[in-house]
C-alpha cells in the first residue's frame, strides 16, 4: 500500500474552493495535491521519470483519505489588498484601489507528525519510487503558498479506521491537461485555468445498521384534509403530537391495553423509548414548480423493526399487526357518509381545529412514494431539528459544528457519511418555509417548537451521497414529529 502523508508546518492551512466560499477546502482533496506535485515536477525541470511517475500516479484507482488531527476552521474575513497596477500606469502607494479578498484557513496542530495521509491500495513499482520520494521532497506548500507543508511517499501496511472516500482524484490525462492550460496562461489566455476534477473515489460499502423507519408505502398511513381552518405546515410539531395522542387513546379503546413504546414514544416507567418508534410526518404541497407549502395531511411511519414483526409467519404476528389497524380505525368519528373524520386541536394551537380523514382523493402530494425513492441528492422539505446546542459562538464553528451533528444524525438512522453537506437558512425544496422568521419577523411567525425542543437550532440541508440511498430520510431531534423530513432530488436541481 503506497502512503503519501502531509503535515502543514505552521499549523495553519489556507486552502480556498473558490471565491464565493467561506468554508476552507478540507480535508484538501487529491486532485489539489497531484497538482501541487505537477507543480513540483515544472519547477523541476520537468524531469522524463518524474513525468513518468506522475502519469503511473494518476492512472492509479483513486486513493482513500485518512486525518491524523482534527482540525479547526479559522473565522474568515475580508481583507482588502491592492491589485496589480495597468501596464504603464503608475500610482502612488497611498492611492492604489483596494480590493476584498477572503483566506478560508484552517488551525492544525503545529507540533503533529503527520495531518492528512492519502492512502492508494497499490505498490509503487521500484522504477517510479525515486522519482516519487523526490516530487514530494520538492512540495514545499499545497493551497496557498502561505501553506507550508512536508509530504513524504511510504509504504504501509495496515488501514486505519475512518477512512473518507475521495470525492476530486485525478485521472488519466490530468498532466497533459494540466500541461495545456499552463501553455495557455502564459500565452496570455487569462481565463485558462483549471477545473476541479469529478472523479470520485470508489463509495463504501452499504451500512449493516437497519433504517428506522418502514420503507414500504402501503405501510404509510395517511390521512387528507377534510374540512376546518387548514394548518400551517410550520404547526407541524404540535399537530404531529395531537395525532399522537389521538393516536394512544384511541389503541386504549380499541385494545384494552396502553398503547406500547413504538407508538407512544417512552417506556412504561416514562422513559424515552430506547427503540425507534412511530413518526408523524407532513403531506404537503413541496417540491413541484408551482407549490405553496400547503398543509394537505399527515401520514402515520411505524418504526422498520413493528412492520417486520407483522411480516412474520405465525398468530402472533397476524394480532400484533390487527391491533394497529384497529387504533387506526378507531380514531375520529364515523359520519354519515361512513367516512371516519379525525378533529385535530392542538394545545396553544388557537382556534381552529382541523378535520382529517382517510385518503382517497389521490393527490400527488400525498404519495408517500416522493419522500421513499433512491436518490443520490436530498434536501430538507422541514428543516432539521439539531440534537444538541451549539456551542461555538463564530458563524464558521457553529457551521462546522452543525455539520457534524447533521453527520452523526445520519450515521444513527442507518444512512452512510454524506460527500457533502450544505446548511442554510432557506430550503432547496420548492414551497418549504425556512429554517427561521426573516429578520424583524415575530417569532411566532417561525415553526412551532415542543417544551422538549428548548432553544436548539433548526437548519435546512442538503445530502450528497457518493451512491444513492433509500428514503425515508428523517434526521435530527424532532424526526418522530416530521422535522427533519427529506425529499430525494433530481439530478441538476440546485
Amino acid at each position: 500500500m503506497l502512503c503519501l502523508d502531509i503535515a502543514w508546518l505552521t499549523g495553519t492551512a489556507f486552502l480556498a474552493r473558490d471565491p464565493s466560499d467561506l468554508a476552507p477546502d478540507w480535508p484538501p482533496q487529491p486532485d489539489r495535491i497531484f497538482s501541487a506535485l505537477v507543480a513540483s515536477w515544472g519547477l523541476g525541470g520537468e524531469d522524463p521519470a518524474e513525468r513518468a511517475a506522475l502519469e503511473w500516479l494518476e492512472s492509479q484507482e483513486p486513493p482513500r483519505l485518512h486525518l491524523s488531527e482534527q482540525a479547526h476552521p479559522r473565522q474568515t474575513v475580508k481583507v482588502y489588498v491592492p491589485p496589480n497596477d495597468p501596464k504603464g500606469v503608475t500610482v502612488l502607494p497611498a492611492n492604489r484601489k483596494r480590493q476584498d479578498r477572503t483566506f478560508p484557513a484552517l488551525a492544525l496542530d503545529p507540533g503533529a507528525r503527520v495531518h492528512l495521509s492519502l492512502l492508494w491500495d497499490t505498490e509503487a513499482p521500484e522504477k517510479h519510487r525515486p522519482a516519487l520520494d523526490a516530487l514530494a521532497r520538492r512540495t514545499s506548500h499545497m493551497g496557498h503558498s502561505a501553506s507550508l507543508v512536508r509530504a513524504m511517499f511510504r509504504d504501509g501496511d495496515a488501514l486505519p479506521d475512518g477512512l473518507l472516500v475521495s470525492r476530486r482524484a485525478p485521472y488519466r490525462g490530468r498532466l497533459a491537461e494540466l500541461e495545456a492550460l499552463y501553455r495557455r496562461h502564459m500565452a496570455g489566455a487569462a481565463n485558462a485555468r483549471p477545473r476541479p476534477a469529478t472523479r470520485r473515489g470508489t463509495p463504501p460499502a452499504a451500512p449493516t445498521s437497519p433504517r428506522p423507519f418502514a420503507t414500504d408505502s402501503a405501510q404509510w398511513v395517511v390521512f387528507e384534509h377534510a374540512g376546518g381552518a387548514r394548518p400551517d405546515l410550520r404547526a407541524q410539531a404540535g399537530l404531529a403530537e395531537a395525532l399522537r395522542l389521538a393516536l394512544m387513546e384511541a389503541w386504549t379503546q380499541a385494545n384494552r391495553t396502553p398503547a406500547p413504546a413504538w407508538i407512544s414514544g417512552h417506556e412504561s416507567d416514562g422513559a424515552p423509548a430506547r427503540d425507534p418508534h412511530l413518526a408523524v410526518v407532513p403531506m404537503a404541497n413541496l417540491g413541484w414548480d408551482h407549490s405553496d407549502g400547503r398543509l394537505i395531511g399527515l401520514a402515520l411511519v411505524p418504526p422498520a423493526s413493528e412492520t417486520s414483526a407483522w411480516a412474520a409467519p405465525g398468530p402472533a404476528a397476524f394480532e400484533r399487526r390487527r391491533a394497529f389497524r384497529q387504533a387506526v380505525a378507531r380514531l375520529g368519528e364515523v359520519e354519515p357518509d361512513g367516512r371516519a373524520i379525525l378533529t385535530l386541536a392542538p394545545q396553544g394551537g388557537g382556534a381552529w381545529r382541523w378535520r382529517l380523514a382517510p385518503a382517497t382523493s389521490g393527490l400527488r402530494s400525498l404519495d408517500p412514494a416522493r419522500y421513499l425513492g433512491r436518490a443520490a441528492m436530498w434536501a430538507s422539505a422541514t428543516p432539521v431539528l439539531l440534537d444538541r446546542h451549539l456551542k461555538s459562538a463564530e458563524p464558521p464553528e457553529r457551521s462546522a459544528e452543525a455539520e457534524d451533528m447533521i453527520r452523526a444524525a445520519c450515521a444513527r438512522v442507518g444512512l452512510p457519511d454524506p460527500a457533502a453537506v450544505t446548511l442554510t437558512k432557506h430550503a432547496a425544496v420548492a414551497g418549504a418555509p425556512p429554517a427561521r422568521p426573516a429578520g424583524g419577523n415575530p417569532s411566532w411567525t417561525g415553526w412551532a417548537r415542543r417544551k422538549s425542543f428548548g432553544g436548539r437550532a433548526l437548519v435546512h440541508a442538503r445530502l450528497a451521497f457518493d451512491a444513492a440511498v433509500t428514503g425515508p430520510v428523517l434526521l435530527g431531534a424532532g424526526r418522530f414529529r416530521g422535522l427533519g423530513l427529506f425529499l430525494p432530488m433530481r439530478e441538476g436541481q440546485a
